[in-house]
């Protein structure tokens, strides 16, 4: 949800718009489908005896989206200042690079991973930082791994700008990823190298497929490859027309 300024909690999933959920209260519901009626439809599953529509000032906003042939419904939670993330953009840190993901795509890879705070993360592929800057910043206990010594002191430089301090980052190589940290991780989060999909053994794409799962018990990762082994994408996130990005979740 951060991609459109809102934090909200997915409520439920359906392949029409007939929910079990009803609001206790008064209520509105705001469509991002380009779906005619979609408001409306809704809207009179959700009405009870128990709560009222009301579109000037309700008590709870119910957001719908639609993602394929599914209709996500869900309860607004907060409006997300946008502005934050601009002050941690790729030109806005210390140590940066051309191909730095933005921080706005960073928080949804940290969002759908489901990590809270306290909870652990490895970026194998970490770059200058970003997926580790913004869990940093929801408390989430960080590792980093990148196979350029410049990165990973370039990454650490740009956590302690934004007052993430605790943070454990390392040179090598996703191949001994299970001899550099000796643990586990309740989520593995990357935007994994451009322009490289799996082709042979001991290629590092073909290397993290392996080996990220037996790290944690949820993946997610973000490639410019619209297949990987296999494997297929959740969603596609346009960039401009010769780069679009494909979010996988492995669990």
């Amino acid at each position: 949800m951060a991609l459109v300024h809102e934090a909200a909690e997915v409520i439920e999933v359906s392949e029409d718009l007939e929910i079990s959920y009803r609001p206790q209260k008064s209520f509105a519901v705001r469509s991002e489908c380009s779906e005619a009626n979609v408001e409306k439809e809704l809207g009179k599953t959700l009405e009870t005896e128990g709560n009222i529509v009301d579109l000037e000032d309700p008590d709870e906003v119910i957001k719908v989206y639609k993602i394929a042939d599914n209709y996500f419904i869900a309860r607004m939670i907060e409006n997300v200042d946008r502005s934050l993330f601009e002050g941690r953009k790729n030109q806005e840190r210390p140590f940066s690079s051309p191909i730095s993901l933005d921080p706005v795509l960073a928080r949804v890879l940290v969002n759908l991973s489901e990590v809270s705070a306290g909870d652990s993360i490895l970026d194998p592929f970490c770059g200058t930082g970003g997926i580790l800057i913004e869990s940093g910043l929801c408390g989430i206990d960080i590792h980093g791994l990148d196979v350029q010594q410049e990165m990973v002191e370039g990454a650490r430089e740009n956590l302690e700008i934004y007052g993430v301090i605790n943070h454990d980052i390392r040179q090598g190589e996703i191949s001994k990823v299970d001899e550099i940290f000796d643990q586990g991780f309740d989520a593995v989060i990357t935007d994994l190298p451009y322009g490289q999909a799996s082709r042979k053994e001991g290629d590092p794409v073909e290397k993290f497929i392996e080996v990220a799962p037996e790290l944690a018990d949820k993946v997610v990762f973000m490639s410019d490859q619209e297949s990987l082994n296999g494997l297929e994408p959740e969603f596609g996130v346009y960039v401009h027309k010769n780069l679009t990005r494909y979010i996988y979740l492995i669990d």
